[in-house]
């Protein structure tokens, strides 16, 4: 995927093309941002075009994305190019170990045999081993004149800082919602509405926009919705039942964020911002009834408890407790309201 491929991100292409173009390329790279926003795209393309047999350097710098060496660096086979990620992703906590940090170091004893550099790109850098922080950092203090390190993370704060300080740091947005609406309507046939639902859901990261099922999406929204504001006078017992459920089926970090993103709809609505992309858009009547019997502080205080518990997750919090307390908040918000009407 050549930098032409690639939508947005203006500010880091530019940064890495006048670099090139200005033969003021660093040594390592850190691109940082939300996951599936497009950096490890960025990375890619960067490494084509210093690896493309008939780059194009006017307007700017770019690969041809059709030659031999252009498909096999899409392909991860080019022999001037190392990509590590880490190992055993079928598991909860996968990480980059130090021999596959050890790898890099017959990749860059010799000079490249296509390109001007060796390229060593890691995949969410942050998950290394300390072990294989060390072995990398050795690395990162004195490297070749012809290699090039591009590191990818999300959580770049969990990088040492040893290693943070030794590279370049790039920073990459999100991309605005109207633009992953366009792609996906124009590169994958999708009809409005479905665009229009999944570039919202992903919140501007085209990576997570372009493997997501609108069908799936729909089948969540009624779920949640019907969780969330199907039934405003759930008794006691139903409200335990939901609670349970949600916890014996390990949905419950889904479930918040569903219900945080119902909330912030309604919120919306409330404060007159419906220009904003709405998730559960083809509920907006209802919505809209939510956000006249709900005031502001009160849908920001439901949404500060499902904060709360969110976090609580990581501390063992008893969850089912916690939903029960907020179904019981929900329910006492929109019972109030009524009777005030």
């Amino acid at each position: 995927m050549p930098f032409h491929s690639i939508i947005g991100h203006q500010r880091p292409i530019k940064w890495l093309q006048t670099a090139v173009h200005t033969n003021h390329l660093g040594h390592a790279y850190l691109f940082h941002g939300e996951p599936a926003i497009g950096k490890r795209y960025t990375a890619m393309a960067l490494t084509q075009f210093l690896h493309c047999e008939h780059p194009t350097l006017d307007p700017t710098p770019d690969a041809c994305g059709t030659c031999r060496s252009c498909h096999q660096v899409e392909q991860a086979i080019h022999p001037d190019c190392l990509i590590i990620q880490p190992e055993d992703t079928q598991k909860s906590n996968p990480k980059i170990k130090i021999d596959q940090i050890r790898a890099i170091e017959p990749l860059v004893i010799y000079r490249p045999l296509v390109g001007s550099h060796k390229v060593c790109l890691i995949d969410d850098a942050d998950t290394m081993t300390t072990e294989a922080s060390n072995a990398l950092l050795k690395t990162l203090e004195d490297p070749p004149d012809h290699c090039l390190f591009l590191l990818i993370s999300s959580r770049p704060e969990h990088l040492l800082p040893t290693i943070r300080s030794r590279c370049l740091a790039l920073r990459f947005s999100p991309l605005p919602v109207n633009a992953i609406e366009e792609f996906l309507g124009k590169h994958k046939a999708m009809d409005a509405g479905d665009a229009k639902l999944v570039s919202t859901f992903s919140e501007g990261r085209l990576g997570q926009a372009l493997h997501l099922d609108p069908e799936e999406l729909k089948v969540k929204l009624r779920q949640y919705w019907a969780l969330l504001f199907g039934e405003q006078h759930a008794s006691a017992t139903q409200i335990f039942d939901i609670s349970e459920s949600l916890v014996k089926s390990n949905q419950v970090p889904e479930a918040i964020y569903w219900f945080q993103q119902g909330l912030r709809d309604v919120l919306l609505l409330a404060l007159d911002e419906s220009s904003n992309p709405m998730l559960y858009c083809d509920q907006e009547p209802a919505l809209r009834q939510l956000a006249q019997q709900m005031t502001p502080a009160a849908i920001i205080a439901l949404s500060q408890e499902l904060n709360q518990l969110e976090r609580g997750q990581q501390r063992n919090l008893n969850m089912q407790i916690g939903l029960d307390q907020f179904f019981f908040h929900l329910q006492d918000h929109l019972d109030y309201a009524q009777t005030h009407e």
